[in-house]
């Protein structure tokens, strides 16, 4: 829901990479993340 708010729709064609991460800690950071980055790319970036 979070990438929703943020991005829009856009923001969803994302969770399918974000489903498969199965990283705890990786997790968090993503949910963390979606407060302060500004685009995708940024976001990708913390898991890729």
């Amino acid at each position: 829901m979070g990438l929703e708010l943020k991005f829009g729709i856009e923001g969803l064609t994302i969770l399918p990479e974000i489903v498969q991460i199965q990283n705890v800690e990786i997790l968090r950071a993503i949910l963390t993340s979606i407060k302060t980055v500004n685009t995708l790319e940024e976001l990708r970036q913390i898991y890729q």
